[in-house]
């Protein structure tokens, strides 16, 4: 029991407004600041995140939001019907403890685990549906959240996976960002991937593509996956057709160790469009608990949008 369950409204409320957010949250009669500035769309990066799990049907579903932070999207998914939702977040985040009271919303939030440590934590394939949004640019090792994400999720499951990419980048690459000079001046930004190494790493880890939003300012993406057989992974080259039949000769994924691991979905989604750009000026989508843009937002926030996301002393 954290020292926030037997605190008031009132309490919280004096607790919020001292506090420093992440996310904006909409508590109902006041909203928490944001990192973007007061009176703009809040969480735009979550927009492309938001558009795609409208199109997915979550009841009955257990959900893994990776890099939860004040817990808005958990919250969310579970406000859309998903039986259960489990948080994890490098970090213990005060702030998500005390948006679940205001909310009186059951989540089950696991802070300081990270991705590596996510499946001896978790267990394999125990998810229906998993969110990764602004996490792997943070990686050392980008790829491997693909790799525990493909671990993580039962087969049919769903993974939604956001990332900052590079507009000019045209190569499936990942561009080092430290080595860059027209990219993110953030000390916690290590990679930034193209568009197409980001559909590439999911089809390459066994998902098949499924739908891709496009945010323009900032230049982000979104990309939903199915866990699926190496057959039903479509518009895969010769080469990774090969990749898939071989198996892969780094032993830190291995069809035949997924192969051992029970467990199948059958959470279902309706995509009206495989892509979309979408435009954050002026828009707020419809999401649970995502705040219009308001004024009397409470609370301040460490965290800088200027120049992208890193967290400020």
């Amino acid at each position: 029991m954290s020292k926030f369950d037997k605190a008031s409204r009132s309490e919280l409320r004096a607790i919020a407004e001292k506090s420093k957010w992440f996310h904006a949250i909409d508590f109902g009669d006041f909203a928490s600041s944001g990192r973007f500035p007061k009176g703009e769309p809040q969480n735009i990066t979550l927009f492309g995140a938001m558009d795609l799990l409208g199109s997915i049907d979550l009841k009955g579903c257990r959900v893994l939001d990776i890099g939860s932070a004040d817990g808005l999207a958990s919250f969310g998914m579970k406000e859309l019907g998903a039986r259960e939702v489990v948080s994890i977040d490098s970090y213990d985040v005060p702030t998500y403890r005390i948006a679940r009271k205001l909310l009186n919303v059951e989540t089950d939030y696991r802070p300081n685990v990270q991705i590596k440590d996510a499946v001896s934590e978790l267990g394999w394939k125990q998810f229906d549906v998993i969110l990764c949004a602004g996490v792997i640019y943070h990686m050392l090792n980008p790829m491997s959240a693909f790799i525990e994400c493909r671990k993580l999720l039962k087969d049919n499951g769903l993974l939604i996976m956001e990332s900052p990419v590079g507009a000019k980048l045209k190569d499936p690459v990942l561009a080092l960002n430290t080595e860059l000079d027209d990219f993110m001046p953030e000390p916690s930004t290590y990679w930034i991937p193209s568009k197409s190494a980001m559909t590439g790493m999911m089809k390459l880890m066994g998902f098949d593509v499924c739908a891709t939003r496009y945010l323009k300012a900032p230049t982000r993406l979104t990309v939903l996956g199915r866990a699926a057989p190496p057959a039903e992974i479509r518009d895969r080259n010769a080469l990774l057709q090969q990749v898939h039949e071989i198996d892969f000769c780094d032993f830190e994924f291995r069809w035949s160790e997924l192969a051992k691991h029970a467990g199948a979905s059958d959470v279902s989604y309706e995509v009206d469009e495989f892509h979309r750009d979408i435009t954050a000026a002026g828009e707020s989508p419809a999401f649970p608990f995502q705040p219009q843009p308001r004024e009397d937002a409470v609370g301040s926030t460490r965290w800088a949008s200027a120049g992208g996301n890193f967290l400020q002393k």
